[in-house]
């Protein structure tokens, strides 16, 4: 016969199917409901007063179980249990038999969420695949999200903090859509304040600090760590502080990140609460640069299918744009013939040899984004200096005849240049004339050529200052503008400003939103997700964008997130194509300021946030 359990109004109102897990002096049911002639099922956690030593104990703690009941049932967010009630009653029973029977028993019912616990979800995955990994990533940045945002008190109408206390992969349900919840909250905060003879933790997980029955966010984030550990590796966790640090070092997603990202790593796992980080979501971020660069799901390049060319000898001069004329014949009396064909000639040891294509792109200092990097693809037109595109193959042949074609064309060039200079010169001889700026030439900067006369040349008209005071950076900023550069400058182009952390998969450049071309845009991939960080100072109090989709993806929605310092993001939106959102934020006092696309889409394409502006 089932086994029920209830308030002494409804003794019966819940059956207990079976028990699915212990902690503390707690013991989980699977059980269900009758509802409007049909049966729901949902999780009860019972606290049965024979389990405590006195009556006074039972009472202290029946308290403490029912604040934290009270407080759960402000929780309202994806990723976090549903509390449905808590009450005390009898014990559990069979139906019909609760007078029969002598105790108390505490209970607190929570929605069921149907999926896999953490273990066996694990358990499936080999982290093989590149979607895997991504899977894995985007398990760990929604608990980052979630844990932040309980620690930081925004989900109680108070402020009051809420720690899960007892974090671990058991306690965390993943569904079959992806989304993982946190469930069983206290597990052992609930009943740990009475000395009992045993501590319950789940061993591998648990914050030094438990052992003196101290619950705090810092233990949350040690067993974060723990789990973070778990996912990556497959194994369980190691039980001491240090033990777990080093374990955590030998992570091939670790172990190749600077010195100082690593660091910052390592630090969730340090045995004092105070040195652990404070931000979950950053942390989740500086592993992930880990991950993404040991592995291969980054887009193929043309670095990837040819091989790099042999490195020349740093002594070996490259080859002139322009030829030096022959030494007994000056580049100004050079005769008006045409030029003879360049046969191309084999390059030789002794010969400077011709320039190949580069299998890696230019390094450019790319705006918004700080130190010289090397540009995305999509920005080569906007950000950096024309260069021939990156090749397919090596063909030498064609490569050699294109060179010197390019060599003939330069040499008429120039000779036609100087023709044309000195025509101009013998028109002006004797009349007092000044040589236009217009047809100035300037000397090239091939060492070889002689050097210029001394003539005067006219400079153009361009130092007189520009008023730009009323130009709205919104409309017209563009990716070489630099506001951010001018002190206490009332407006900043954020596109021009260097970020904190290094760019994951974000680009500055141009977009279209709903067919409207905005020149100054941080382009994130919504495939593998994108983030970034910019260092606000506390000097700016406004953050105007326009999030949207680039009218250019295969993609229908993506997801957009603005956020500031540790606290709950101030923009959290999902953004359909051809229908952008312009939004003004409120930042006042941040330091930190970060964007993020989720990698939430199925095909390419990217989420935008056009024309970001900060204003003070």
């Amino acid at each position: 016969m089932a086994h029920h359990i209830g308030p002494d109004s409804a003794p019966d109102r819940y059956r207990l199917l079976r028990s699915i897990g212990r902690g503390g002096e707690a013991v989980l049911y699977l059980a269900e409901i009758e509802l409007a002639g049909g049966t729901e099922p949902v999780v009860v956690k019972v606290l049965d007063a024979k389990t405590t030593i006195t009556p006074e104990v039972f009472e202290r703690v029946s308290q403490k179980w029912n604040e934290q009941a009270e407080l759960l049932r402000f929780v309202h967010r994806p990723g976090v249990v549903g509390v449905r009630e808590h009450f005390q009653g009898p014990p559990i029973h069979r139906s019909g038999e609760s007078g029969t029977i002598t105790g108390r028993a505490l209970a607190l019912v929570m929605n069921h969420v149907d999926g896999l616990d953490l273990r066996d979800w694990r358990a499936e995955r080999t982290l093989a695949t590149a979607a895997e990994r991504r899977e894995v990533m985007r398990t760990l940045e929604q608990l980052a999200d979630v844990l932040d945002w309980l620690h930081s008190g925004k989900a109680t109408p108070s402020g009051r903090t809420v720690v899960h206390g007892d974090l671990s992969p058991g306690n965390v349900m993943v569904d079959e859509h992806g989304q993982a919840t946190l469930v069983d909250f206290g597990l052992s905060k609930l009943t740990a304040d009475h000395q009992t003879a045993e501590v319950w933790f789940t061993p591998g997980y648990a914050a030094p600090e438990i052992f003196e029955g101290k619950r705090t966010p810092g233990t949350d984030r040690y067993a974060f760590g723990a789990i973070a550990y778990f996912l990556l590796s497959g194994q369980s966790p190691p039980t001491a502080p240090e033990q777990l640090a080093a374990a955590l070092g030998t992570l091939p997603q670790v172990a190749g990140l600077p010195a100082e990202q690593r660091d910052r790593v390592l630090s969730i796992a340090a045995a004092a609460p105070g040195r652990r980080p404070l931000s979950l979501s950053a942390w989740v971020k500086d592993v992930r640069h880990g991950v993404v660069s040991t592995t291969t799901s980054r887009p193929a390049t043309v670095a990837d299918a040819v091989p790099a060319a042999p490195p020349q000898k740093p002594s070996t001069p490259p080859l002139p744009v322009t030829p030096p004329p022959p030494a007994a014949t000056p580049v100004a009396a050079a005769p008006v013939a045409a030029p003879q064909p360049v046969a191309p000639q084999p390059v030789s040891a002794a010969q400077p040899a011709a320039p190949q294509p580069s299998t890696e792109p230019p390094t450019v200092a790319t705006p918004g984004f700080g130190p010289p990097t090397a540009p995305p693809a999509s920005l080569a037109a906007e950000t950096a200096p024309p260069r021939a595109p990156e090749p397919r193959r090596r063909r030498k042949a064609p490569l050699i005849g294109a060179v010197a074609g390019i060599l003939v064309v330069a040499v008429l060039a120039v000779i036609g240049v100087q023709l044309l200079g000195d025509k101009e010169d013998k028109g002006t001889e004797g009349k007092g004339g000044t040589p236009s700026a217009t047809v100035t030439t300037e000397p090239t900067a091939d060492p070889t050529t002689e050097a210029p006369t001394e003539e005067p040349t006219a400079e153009p008209a361009t130092d007189e200052p520009t008023d730009t005071a009323t130009t709205d950076p919104a409309e017209s900023a563009s990716p070489t503008d630099d506001p951010g550069t001018v002190p206490d400058a009332p407006t900043a182009d954020l596109t021009t400003l260097a970020s904190v952390s290094e760019p994951d998969r974000f680009s500055v450049g141009t977009a279209k939103i709903d067919t409207k071309e905005y020149g100054a845009a941080l382009i994130g991939d919504c495939y593998n997700g994108a983030y970034v960080e910019y260092d606000l100072n506390r000097e700016w109090s406004w953050f105007d964008f326009t999030a949207g989709i680039d009218d250019g993806s295969n993609i229908e929605t993506a997801r957009v997130i603005v956020s500031v310092d540790d606290q709950p993001a101030l923009f959290n939106e999902t953004v359909d194509l051809g229908k952008p959102i312009k939004k003004t934020l409120k930042i006042e006092g941040a330091l930190r300021l970060r964007l993020k696309v989720e990698e939430t889409c199925t095909d390419e394409g990217s989420g935008v946030i056009a024309a970001p502006i900060l204003r003070r």
